[in-house]
């Protein structure tokens, strides 16, 4: 069989798909336990072009006494129209980019350990106020074993900014960026018995905003899931999800004398399912509870929780994909008791050429706060990315952005355009 051939093409998605779908609802149980929305983390689909064969154009990284080495640099330069994300006091500025970051894998009997380091600088051509710095990394630990079970442990640590189109914000445009420490430690474990397979996963989030003034910000989360899921048919799986989530935040009450504590609770039913090679997707309709700790201040909620995803590919070299998300999201604003986000995406992958690929998505997210801070901000936008593989460690890309919000408060509004030029090197 011709390596990239529509024949070898069709396999390869067709492998990929049954190999990863189990694996997706994992990950799927993981991200609704945790409170945020998959479609803004799974951006590429199994069958998306970018994972077709490309011979001569595929990097795999390289090895070092049995070490997997992956390193690469992201660097660009963009044009923001509006840098602070505001309606008033617009200021539009070029910035350069410089993303370096490295893997390091080493396989150790049924498991593989993974660890990853990364870097982020931003400078600002004339607001060099803006000017950031920030890094992280990742340990990661997953083990195959007998039977059926699979356990997987992450540890990580981002020093984050807070960003401008942040709906959290406090900082305004005289202000520096706000430092963030994020902390994060998870596990799971999951057993397949025929046709049944559980997953049990648990996890805390710790966030420490660096400046003084953002004490009543910080927090910790920590969650728990359990998925039991029933392969019905080869193309079928049904599965259900419940998960409790704890927020505990480091202070007793916020600057406007608020306890923002709270348990929330949710239950998902869903369905994954495959028709042909061509369509595939998954969705899951439940409900949420919120249990604030001063009911009394910030009411109870009860809300409708939905997490859902499809991808198409009409063609094998064409990938079409939506999804929608809606559940309560973890809030720090004062007098907030909680978040509820729905956001809705499309996105079109095509391969132009064999080294010639292009995307276009759109996506859409409202926001709606409870408690004494009420608020709604709704935010459309959209992004068309090409990028051109020039060999298999260098490629080269240009992208389009263009976001609109609405809000009540002007300083909440925002339109912005930013055109980016960049260049991708793989070591």
């Amino acid at each position: 069989m011709k390596p990239g051939s529509d024949k070898e093409i069709k396999l390869l998605n067709r492998n990929a798909r049954v190999r990863t779908r189990r694996l997706k609802l994992a990950a799927y149980a993981a991200a609704v336990a945790a409170g945020f929305s998959t479609a803004a983390v799974a951006q590429d689909s199994v069958t998306s072009p970018a994972k077709l064969p490309r011979p001569g154009y595929e990097y795999d990284g390289f090895e070092i006494g049995g070490l997997e080495v992956d390193a690469r640099v992201d660097a660009s330069i963009d044009y923001s129209s509006n840098v602070f994300r505001t309606s008033v006091d617009e200021a539009d500025d070029f910035r350069v980019h410089i993303n370096p970051s490295l893997s390091v894998a080493k396989e150790v009997g049924s498991g593989r350990i993974t660890a990853e380091g990364h870097m982020g600088l931003r400078r600002h051509f004339d607001l060099v106020r803006e000017n950031s710095t920030t890094y992280g990394g990742s340990l990661n630990y997953v083990v195959s074993g007998e039977k059926a079970q699979n356990f997987s442990a992450t540890l990580g640590f981002d020093r984050n900014i807070e960003r401008r189109a942040d709906p959290e914000t406090r900082a305004g445009p005289t202000d520096r960026p706000r430092k963030i420490n994020a902390f994060l430690a998870e596990a799971a474990y999951t057993r397949s018995s025929g046709r049944i397979r559980t997953t049990v996963a648990i996890g805390t989030e710790k966030y420490n905003q660096l400046d003084p003034a953002e004490d009543d910000r910080d927090m910790q989360i920590y969650r728990a899931s359990v998925t039991v899921g029933y392969r019905f048919a080869s193309s079928l799986d049904l599965f259900a999800l419940v998960y409790v989530n704890r927020r505990d935040f480091r202070l007793a009450q916020d600057f406007s004398g608020v306890n923002r504590d709270q348990n929330t609770y949710g239950a998902i039913f869903g369905v994954q399912r495959e028709i042909g090679n061509r369509l595939h997707g998954k969705m899951g309709v439940g409900v949420f509870r919120t249990d604030p700790k001063e009911d009394t201040i910030l009411p109870a909620n009860t809300g409708l929780r939905l997490e859902g995803e499809i991808t198409w590919s009409p063609r094998d070299r064409t990938s079409l994909n939506f999804g929608i998300s809606r559940g309560d999201v973890a809030t720090v604003r004062s007098g907030a008791s909680t978040r509820v986000d729905t956001v809705a995406r499309f996105r079109i992958d095509q391969e132009i050429r064999h080294n010639l690929l292009a995307s276009l998505s759109i996506g859409y997210v409202d926001l709606r706060y409870r408690g004494e801070s009420r608020d709604n901000l709704k935010t459309i936008g959209g992004t068309a990315r090409v990028e051109y593989l020039f060999d298999r460690r260098t490629s080269f890309f240009a992208s389009a952005e263009y976001d609109r919000r609405s809000a009540r408060d002007p300083i909440d509004k925002y339109k912005e355009k930013i055109l980016t030029f960049g260049i991708i090197r793989r070591f």
